[in-house]
């Protein structure tokens, strides 16, 4: 039985065909939610497979620091239930994440037979390898018993660890009003309507290096032509001092453009593009040294060569939706990064997409570091 990551089409179909048969309403969070975690690197959205035939599925959500996941949604294709796939999926998950956050309705429905159906779900959950915390939890004004598996004992490691999936999210005063974790004793559950998607809320970190400006962010192919551009915007001083740049001429640039797209080339770069409709190119990120065997399974970089838009949370933007895209396309386990150490805003993009400093060296002269992330990739 395997975990294969899905893409936003797949994930949209998954959402269509399966998930609104098999979760209530107001249970389910709007797809456009989850395919916004997805752009910023943050959401796991995974077919269960059995000798290659879709048997089940299972959508993670990711806290920034990676501290374990909250299984948002898991379920077995209808058709394949009872039959003990459910318990051997989330074996896989807890071999995949190693502490998994769950959220069940509480069995206090004037209804008694979904009363019974709540406590069964909770009962299947214990008996693989989840308990119950001692909080509850109410979200957009649904009440919640809290799950969790994993080697943590201490359940108030836990709630912070739980809290922090939705507080990397929504911003103070969105918590503040929907999302009631914990749930003191005593508290009553604030009304509210289904799940309520904040206006494009920036990663956690951007919000005030983007100081109110609103941008979206595209990955594009690259092309021979932005190749050539991009050897020309980055061949100034204040770039090279923050990155080296291989190519010494355009023509060199444009020959490793061409090499990238053979048949097992060991790079693989997009184009990063702001949006709207006078949308502009303004730099690259890309990935080399591509080994999935190794460790890393492949260095990244990156470079917003428009120096009017720095510190404007492009860089961080783009580099947690080329992570997972990178994740699906090599299987990568780990990824790596150097950069030199008086290069504060590129540490800055690395440590809040997860990035951890690893050592600290001098290289051609010059201090640097590098950092590793661990994608906590499943192994085939």
């Amino acid at each position: 039985m395997e975990l294969q990551l899905l893409n936003k089409e797949e994930l949209t179909a998954l959402y269509q065909n399966e998930m609104t048969a098999d979760f209530p309403r107001a249970e389910l969070k709007p797809l456009r939610a989850m395919l916004r975690l997805m752009d910023m690197g943050r959401y796991d959205p995974l077919l269960v497979t059995d000798c290659g035939r879709p048997v089940g599925y299972a959508l993670a959500w990711l806290p920034e620091n990676r501290k374990g996941v909250l299984l948002e949604y898991f379920g077995v294709l209808r058709g394949l239930r009872n039959g003990g796939l459910g318990a051997r999926i989330l074996a896989l998950l807890a071999e995949r994440y190693g502490q998994i956050f769950g959220e069940a309705e509480k069995p206090n429905s004037d209804d008694p037979a979904e009363n019974d159906l709540r406590r069964r779900r909770i009962a299947f959950y214990e008996r693989n390898g989840f308990r119950v915390l001692d909080y509850e939890c109410a979200l957009f004004g649904v009440h919640f018993n809290c799950l969790y598996r994993g080697p943590e004992t201490d359940d108030r490691k836990v709630e912070a660890m739980h809290r922090a999936v939705y507080a990397g999210y929504f911003s103070p005063a969105h918590m503040e009003r929907y999302i009631q974790l914990p749930l003191r004793p005593g508290e009553a559950v604030k009304p509210a309507p289904e799940w309520v998607e904040e206006a494009f809320p920036p990663p956690l970190g951007e919000q005030t290096e983007r100081a109110g400006i609103d941008m979206d962010i595209i990955l594009a192919n690259r092309t021979a032509e932005t190749a050539a551009a991009y050897f020309e915007k980055t061949n100034n001083e204040a770039i090279r001092k923050l990155l080296p740049q291989k190519a010494k001429t355009v023509e060199e640039a444009v020959a490793d453009f061409h090499a990238s797209q053979l048949p097992g080339a060991a790079s693989y770069g997009r184009n990063i593009w702001t949006g709207g409709p006078d949308g502009q190119y303004v730099g690259d990120i890309w990935c080399y040294c591509i080994d999935p065997a190794d460790t890393p399974g492949a260095m990244v970089s990156y470079c917003v060569f428009e120096q009017a838009l720095w510190g404007q949370g492009i860089a961080s933007r783009a580099l947690s939706m080329f992570l997972p895209e990178i994740t699906r396309k090599y299987g990568l386990k780990t990824v790596g990064a150097f950069t030199f150490s008086h290069n504060l805003p590129s540490i800055r993009v690395l440590e809040k997409n997860g990035f951890r400093l690893m050592e600290e060296l001098t290289e051609d002269g010059v201090p640097s570091r590098y950092y590793q992330l661990d994608l906590n990739q499943e192994k085939a």
